[in-house]
């Protein structure tokens, strides 16, 4: 009877067996992501990173820091975060539905939409019907990175791209653009006639089963979950910030949909094929958004593999197959890494910006999910950046009282110094110098792109690119008035 029993069981139990995951995690793997991602945010200063894997049929969920440093409220997988411009590929799948639907075609002059939309190169106007809605998709329309500022609003923001000068002929070159995913935001809302938001949360999130995932901010904000978005000033010190109103409204687009670690799960998911309990034309269009279409290699100078190609609002690494995106928005940085071939997913979502390499971060826990557990993290370059800003503001500073006051004391004296030929040409050196450093500082932002403002740079990175050239205009203006009334003191008799 027992015997009989025993086998009955051990039958029921393969039985249960059949379709189950064949992959599970390996101990020292799980240990090996968990205390990397705490060396990234002792490394970056960080406040909070959620970092979620799929691997075929299972899925994890690794977490360090705060979603808010004055409550003390730690981050859990419903922890909502901005997704910066992980945004796009939401975005791009919504254009892909709609043409699937037959409402639209990537064909489609971009005047069959927006008539009204204008652009200008070589300061001539462009013939807008050779500007297709897949140049916007690819990056290929000419737009530069920064788009002008509007008015509050997703539709004042694309007429303020009216009349743009490009920067090439569209389909001619790659340059990443933000104003490229708006202006196809507000294709979704001429062709639907609903807002973006509305469409979004409509018929891509919901159906998707992202319940978690929000265009409407306000929706986001309620549910208690949302993170505080924090930015690094001067390396050490790490302050709430939040993204102009304008910003906020004019880019979601391209920059400002919602989401928790839980819903990009699902949503790896969903890109991995893994999923069967969706709509039956997200089967079609999902594959769609990987393939390059009529994009051009990208080249170097981008933060994407040399030779890549620009999808549906994913970058396509041509050398190892991946599919993958980031973004950073003035308090939020994220990344989403897919290697279809290993149906792996990888999602890193922080609420610190400025800090975080998270393409290294999503790539080296790649690493570690194939074997390699010796993997460690070193500063990203924005903030080797940052540390630079601050030692030359720090430094500039000192050194600039220090001049000032050799100065302000000779003056106080009373000394006056003959103003020989080597004084005169020292002191119109330096004051030359001090000329050039102060027209710099109002001639950057326009040098950055088109629109771009002290006040939008600095909501996107750190106080300290403004505050280096400020120390040097001081330093080199105390270096002048030393030079004049310190420098080459007369010979006694």
């Amino acid at each position: 009877m027992r015997k009989k029993f025993a086998a009955t069981l051990l039958v029921f139990l393969l039985i249960l067996g059949i379709g189950s995951p064949i992959y599970a995690m390996p101990n020292e793997q799980h240990i090996a992501i968990q205390d990397f991602i705490s060396e990234v945010q002792r490394v970056s200063r960080a406040p909070g990173i959620a970092a979620s894997a799929v691997i075929g049929e299972e899925t994890y969920f690794f977490s360090t820091g705060l979603a808010h440093r004055r409550d003390g409220i730690s981050i859990n997988q419903g922890t909502l975060f901005e997704l910066a411009s992980v945004s796009k590929q939401f975005t791009a799948l919504g254009i892909l539905y709609l043409e699937e639907r037959g409402l639209l075609s990537l064909d489609d002059s971009i005047a069959d939409h927006l008539p009204w939309l204008t652009f200008r190169y070589n300061e001539q106007p462009v013939d807008m019907q050779d500007v297709r809605l897949y140049h916007f998709m690819h990056h290929t329309s000419g737009l530069p990175l920064v788009p002008k500022e509007g008015l509050g609003t997703l539709q004042s923001g694309v007429e303020a791209l009216i009349d743009s000068e490009l920067l090439f002929f569209p389909g001619e070159q790659f340059e990443y653009g933000n104003g490229n995913y708006n202006i196809l935001g507000l294709v979704i809302e001429t062709v639907t006639g609903q807002s973006y938001e509305s469409f979004m949360e409509g018929h891509i999130f919901r159906p998707l089963g992202m319940m978690q995932t929000f265009a409407y901010r306000e929706n986001a904000v309620a549910t208690g979950q949302f993170a505080q978005g924090y930015a690094t000033q001067f390396v050490f010190f790490t302050v709430p910030r939040n993204a102009q109103e304008s910003q906020k409204t004019e880019n979601v687009p391209t920059g400002y949909l919602i989401s928790s670690a839980q819903d990009m799960i699902r949503w790896m998911q969903v890109q991995l094929g893994l999923v069967t309990d969706i709509p039956e034309i997200f089967h079609t269009i999902i594959p769609r958004s990987h393939e390059q279409g009529r994009s051009v290699a990208i080249p170097e100078g981008f933060p994407f593999p040399v030779g890549s190609h620009y999808a549906g609002g994913w970058v396509l690494n041509a050398e190892q197959y991946s599919v993958e995106h980031g973004g950073n928005n003035p308090s939020f940085s994220t990344y989403v890494l897919l290697l279809p071939d290993e149906q792996v997913g990888i999602t890193i979502l922080a609420n610190g910006c400025q800090v975080l390499d998270t393409n290294q971060i999503a790539h080296s826990i790649a690493d570690i999910l194939q074997g390699n557990l010796d993997v460690t993290y070193s500063m990203g370059g924005v903030q080797i950046q940052g540390i630079a800003f601050a030692l030359i503001t720090v430094i500039g500073t000192l050194l600039a009282l220090v001049f000032f006051v050799f100065a302000l004391g000779r003056i106080r004296k009373g000394d006056k110094r003959p103003l020989t030929k080597k004084r005169i040409a020292l002191i119109a050196l330096w004051a030359i110098v001090t000329l050039v450093m102060i027209v710099t500082l109002f001639v950057l932002p326009g040098l950055m792109g088109s629109g771009a403002t002290w006040s939008l740079i600095l909501s996107i990175v750190s106080l300290g690119a403004l505050t280096w050239l400020i120390a040097l205009i001081l330093l080199c203006a105390s270096i002048t008035l030393f030079v004049a009334f310190v420098a080459f003191p007369q010979r006694r008799k």
